[in-house]
């Protein structure tokens, strides 16, 4: 911690900051000034960057604040405050609720390490410093481990966007931020539930949302999408009944609560067939403009909700071996997300041999591609066929058996 404290002087006021800099050698920095508030509030800000970044940083910090100041170069805080700020028009097409986050995270994640640094200052030093910064910091979510690869990857290019902005706009010179190298972490891989422990699962989830979560893995539709889907949108008259996805619940606009918006990608915007038995497990229809899974207070569902009260104790209950030794089950021995639901839908479909071209549609993804990395292990085809190659090419060297039972005999 930097020690703040004031400083006597015959005329005038003075603060003085100390502290030990990387070598454990102590460091001091001293503010004067005729103004008393002034001072303080000078030395005390600079206290608690130093509490941030070290006294080296932070002295480094202030030399090019005070080079910079002659020439009207905002920080990258205030360059910040003057890019998220509706009025300026800077950044467009873009909802209050997107807006706000993006403040939430260059509050947590952006200023607290750069936003001292006047925004022309800032190099390729320094972006590679916040990034090694950034990923040790812990994630929010879940305890114990770093904050995700992919959440790294989110605020690096909002960082990026904002310096392309500033540097758009005569700021300063290019963008540091471009090109710059994120540690590859292990991505996160999806948890794929045959229809055997999907069964398991879906006997501990409550009897009020099983339409819902059957839903979710017959369609394969966003959560978004789902809980947006009204009565409405389903054509029962069809044969075979067909799904209109249209809309989904975007992030919230600024004291409106969400609001309706279209899909995540314009191939979002599609029309998808459903049997007949699971539009007949939803129940009794509504009127067509009603939420055909609202909450259980008749509003529209939230994720967060759903995940703590309904999915997380099913997923308990569903590993738990006593719980499911009383219900004549197996436990899981997997720990599936919401989202992993919509996994389970394609994975499914593969099996049965539907081509990756009609699940991209079915799902919503803009290209193909997305579909092919997603899922493109799980061809069957792929996998025997891989297999058949390199016995081919391997075939004079392996050693010849007469039935896979002799394999580890």
């Amino acid at each position: 911690m930097a020690s703040v404290t004031p400083v006597k002087r015959a005329h005038g006021y003075a603060w003085r900051v100390q502290a030990r800099d990387e070598h454990r050698k102590m460091r001091q920095e001293t503010f004067f000034g005729e103004d008393a508030e002034t001072v303080e509030r000078a030395a005390r800000a600079f206290g608690r960057l130093v509490d941030r970044v070290g006294i080296t940083e932070a002295s480094r910090i202030r030399d090019e604040r005070t080079r910079s100041a002659g020439r009207g170069v905002p920080t990258l805080a205030e360059w910040i405050e003057t890019y998220l700020d509706a009025s300026t028009g800077i950044l467009r097409g873009v909802t209050d609720g997107t807006r706000d986050g993006y403040r939430r995270a260059v509050a947590a994640y952006i200023t607290p390490r750069l936003g001292e640094m006047p925004v022309d200052a800032i190099g390729e030093d320094d972006v590679n410093s916040w990034l090694t910064w950034l990923e040790a910091q812990p994630s929010s979510r879940r305890a114990g481990q770093k904050i995700a690869p992919k959440t790294v990857r989110n605020h690096h290019g909002l960082l990026s966007q904002i310096l392309t902005a500033a540097a758009a706009r005569g700021l300063r010179t290019g963008n540091p931020a471009r090109g710059a190298k994120i540690t590859r972490g292990r991505r996160q891989g999806m948890t794929i539930l045959s229809l055997g422990e999907f069964a398991t699962l879906l006997h501990f989830i409550p009897e009020q949302w099983k339409p819902l979560v059957i839903w979710q893995a017959g369609t394969g539709m966003r959560w978004g999408e789902t809980t947006a889907l009204t009565w409405g949108d389903i054509d029962r008259e069809h044969r075979p009944m067909l799904v209109r996805i249209d809309k989904a619940w975007q992030k919230p606009e600024r004291g409106s609560g969400r609001v309706l918006g279209p899909p995540k990608t314009e191939r979002g915007n599609r029309t998808i067939s459903v049997p007949d038995a699971l539009v007949a497990q939803l129940g009794t229809p509504g009127r067509g403009d009603e939420l055909v899974f609202p909450s259980s207070r008749g509003t529209p569902m939230w994720s967060g909700s759903f995940w703590e009260r309904v999915w997380t104790p099913a997923v308990k209950a569903a590993n738990d071996a006593q719980a499911c030794s009383e219900a004549g089950l197996t436990p899981l021995g997997k720990r599936p997300s919401v989202k992993d639901l919509r996994h389970c839908h394609a994975s499914w479909l593969i099996a049965e041999g539907r081509p990756l071209t009609y699940i991209q549609r079915r799902l919503g993804h803009e290209k193909i591609t997305t579909t092919s990395d997603t899922y493109g292990h799980l061809l069957p085809d792929a996998l025997e066929g891989d297999a058949a190659t390199v016995q081919l090419v391997m075939g004079t060297i392996l050693p010849t058996i007469e039935a896979p039972e002799q394999i580890g005999a």
